[in-house]
């Protein structure tokens, strides 16, 4: 195998930090807790038979599924806004359990 052919190769030099690079992947992490605890409750609405609270928490679990993908370490501004959000989105989720 050549360097031309290696991954670092061509992925070239990034251009945030590690702290940034590893802040995002906390933010990235509670955004998959929050999608977790998400699929947990449209589990219970769809067992109460409640479509329409599954509807919407399948809704609110999509746009959080949506952020995963748009956030990225070079917006450390997203990142620490989405790192708190979660935070508090996790805990109104786990105390409607």
């Amino acid at each position: 195998m050549t360097e031309q052919n290696t991954v670092p190769a061509w992925m070239g030099t990034a251009s945030w930090s590690a702290e940034e690079g590893t802040a995002y992947e906390v933010a990235l992490e509670g955004i998959s807790h929050v999608v977790g605890a998400y699929s947990g409750l449209i589990a219970r609405a769809e067992k109460a038979g409640d479509s329409a609270w599954a509807s919407e928490l399948a809704a609110e679990q999509g746009a959080w599924a949506a952020r995963r993908t748009s956030l990225t370490p070079a917006d450390p501004n997203a990142v620490a806004a989405v790192t708190a959000e979660s935070a508090q989105t996790l805990a109104r989720l786990r105390s409607e359990r």
